[in-house]
């Protein structure tokens, strides 16, 4: 083969080489990029969780425990337990229920009681669909979520300051933004609520503490009361005789702490009550203590 050939077959294979690099695709586009944007209600720009009424609270999924007033609540319930969850109804649904000023909790949304004659379960580790309320209108307080599969979890709303700005022609107001120390907290007056921690078991002839939050100023008297519950009671009240007092610790972001001391010489099912020195607002919490 003589030289000229040889070199008129090399620029051939170049320019081969260098069609192929200039044609190849570029790569698949990523999806998000050519997908068309959807506006998301999101429940809470923040995430905060509060004490809950057991351990089965935790099988409630949801974004964050405060919530504003208007805000979308969704959440959904997944069985983290080793045992399947009875649930009334073939297709499992819930309500909300509020705690009133003296304690009580009355039905907020949801209506009666469950068709348990159509049962259900959910599987370890299943999961429920996802449900989705709005808060729209609701008053500050404290609610709970109760589940047909027997879970329920406590979650607070609270009312923001409507925002009065302003504007002159051709000027964008601006709002002042919110604390990097307590994100989507604000000063806001809420309803007062009182809430008492997981208090285990504690033992007979030994010193306990219970703990519990609160939204009432630091500094603030409450009064609580330690008492046996009978078996013929039909309930627990604030009604009973050896008050104590213990006054409310400075927390953050506008939830405070409180603790209550005792020591039980017995053994058996007991309640604490505590309230505020005006007697709202209130809550009672049973526990038991062992040998």
């Amino acid at each position: 083969m003589n030289m000229s050939l040889l070199v008129a077959v090399f620029f051939l294979a170049v320019s081969l080489v260098i069609t192929a690099g200039c044609t190849a695709p570029a790569g698949t586009p990523n999806a998000s990029e050519n997908s068309p944007s959807i506006p998301v209600t999101s429940a809470a720009s923040y995430r905060t969780t509060i004490n809950q009424p057991d351990a089965l609270s935790g099988y409630v999924k949801m974004d964050t425990d405060i919530y504003n007033a208007g805000e979308v609540v969704e959440f959904s319930v997944t069985n983290d337990g080793s045992g399947a969850l009875s649930c009334a109804g073939d297709s499992p649904a819930f309500s909300v229920t509020t705690q009133t000023p003296g304690g009580r909790w009355s039905t907020k949304m949801g209506g009666g009681e469950p068709a348990r004659s159509a049962g259900s379960t959910l599987a370890p580790g299943a999961s429920t669909r996802q449900y989705t309320f709005v808060t729209t209108g609701w008053e500050p307080g404290r609610y709970r979520i109760v589940h047909d599969c027997g879970v329920e979890r406590e979650f607070l709303v609270r009312a923001l300051p409507s925002a009065t700005v302003s504007v002159t022609p051709s000027v964008t107001p601006s709002l002042a933004p919110v604390s990097d120390t307590c994100p989507g907290i604000t000063t806001t007056t809420t309803a007062p609520w009182i809430a008492i921690d997981e208090i285990g078991s504690p033992v007979a002839y030994q010193p306990f503490t219970i703990r519990g939050t609160t939204n009432l100023p630091a500094g603030e008297e409450l009064v609580y009361t330690i008492f046996a519950v009978g078996e013929g009671d039909a309930g627990v009240s604030l009604d009973n005789q050896g008050s104590f007092r213990t006054t409310v610790i400075e927390g953050a972001c506008g939830t405070n702490t409180w603790e209550a001391h005792g020591e039980i010489q017995a053994t058996g099912e007991f309640a604490i009550g505590i309230m505020g020195a005006d007697k709202t607002p209130s809550a009672i919490r049973k526990f038991t203590v062992i040998p």
